[in-house]
């Protein structure tokens, strides 16, 4: 009993740790909030005329910028956040700079009749314009350039804010949390495993008790 008294002894030692990081942590996140909500509202208050930075100038062009990751340390969950651009070079490997593919057949034939070079210059030129989407689309994912090039101070904060919020503070919570979880079920088992052992010693003790009892009565009839 000892033993599991010990174990629970360290398990809410454990739980009283995470439980103060966890408060440190939504504090945090409070002052987070409450600073972003604050730049916002004076890029609002020093906007132009009929201008305002909300959720009436979203639209399509709205995308996911980050994705949570979920991973296990033993048995409890890991939160973390990455960037679409790490998940995106993560999935797609270059060749090796060595390795040159086989032209395809007929392209050897091609090259004699004078339209390859013509061919070949309008599929760089598709290229190069595909790029240019590309990195256009990049941009445009960035959402402080919905609201024009020049961007206020202000609402660069609120977007600083949000984003050391979302990257930083929210996945350590939610982690912390999972911890906390966890030492609860873990608290929960040794307590039901130490009611178990003094149930079978008072169980012993009554059962000596009762043969001492026996025994005594035994030898006063003798």
């Amino acid at each position: 009993m000892d033993t599991e008294t010990d174990t629970i002894d360290t398990l809410l030692e454990r739980y009283l740790s995470l439980l103060d990081e966890y408060t440190t942590l939504r504090t945090e996140l409070g002052r987070l909030q409450t600073s972003m909500f604050q730049h916002l509202a004076r890029a609002n208050f020093s906007a132009e005329r009929g201008m305002r930075y909300g959720p009436d100038s979203y639209d399509e062009r709205m995308q996911a910028t980050r994705r949570v990751k979920t991973s296990l340390r033993g048995e409890v969950p890991v939160f973390r956040v990455t960037t679409c651009d790490e998940l995106s070079s993560g999935a797609t490997e270059t060749p090796p700079s060595g390795l040159v593919s086989d032209p395809p057949v007929g392209a050897a034939a091609e090259t004699e009749t004078g339209r390859p070079d013509e061919a070949v210059s309008a599929e760089e030129e598709d290229k190069v314009r595909e790029k240019g989407d590309e990195a256009k689309r990049q941009r445009l994912k960035d959402p402080l350039r919905w609201f024009g090039v020049l961007t206020p101070l202000a609402l660069r904060q609120t977007q600083g804010c949000a984003i050391e919020a979302v990257d930083q503070v929210i996945p350590k919570l939610l982690s912390v949390d999972a911890a906390m979880q966890d030492v609860e079920i873990q608290v929960r088992r040794a307590r039901k495993k130490r009611a178990k052992a003094e149930a079978a010693a008072a169980k012993e003790h009554a059962s000596g008790q009762h043969q001492g009892k026996v025994v005594r009565e035994e030898v006063a009839a003798s």
